[in-house]
């Protein structure tokens, strides 16, 4: 059976290891359940920084003059929090990076907004306020963002 152009691509970008295998986005999907609306809330006023800091150091520069900036990564394309339509108490945070050991790993989770913001995540998580689970995944080439 003769591979469809979807199956080609999908083939293509999954059974390969090359250099291109590596220059895709690395994806972060984290979804979270929060017990309370006021607890979401505290959720949103705390990764509220964050998302700002990622915006200014690492995310995709937004003007020319911002072009001259030593301190823009160009790491992080694209970080989004989405609140459920259909359940007021979930979450998702929706991450992509250049890849995962720079971009991710080295960049985002070192930095100052980041490392706060995870430790109170965590202590809400402790305390029994937020259920987290995530997924990551390696972008192909179908579809466009």
């Amino acid at each position: 059976r003769a591979a469809t152009p979807s199956t080609a691509a999908l083939s293509s970008t999954s059974s390969s290891k090359t250099a291109a295998t590596e220059q895709q986005a690395f994806v972060l999907l984290v979804n979270l359940k929060f017990t309370t609306l006021e607890h979401r809330d505290t959720f949103l006023q705390l990764i509220d920084p964050v998302c700002k800091d990622v915006q200014a150091n690492e995310g995709p520069l937004q003007s020319p003059a911002a072009a001259g900036s030593s301190t823009t990564t160009e790491t992080t394309l694209s970080y989004k929090v989405a609140l459920s339509d259909k359940d007021p108490l979930m979450a998702i945070v929706m991450e992509r990076y250049s890849d995962k050991e720079r971009g991710y790993l080295d960049i985002h989770r070192s930095g100052k907004e980041f490392q706060k913001f995870r430790e109170q995540l965590k202590k809400m998580q402790e305390d029994g306020h937020v259920t987290i689970e995530g997924e990551s995944y390696l972008e192909t080439e179908l579809g466009y963002m």
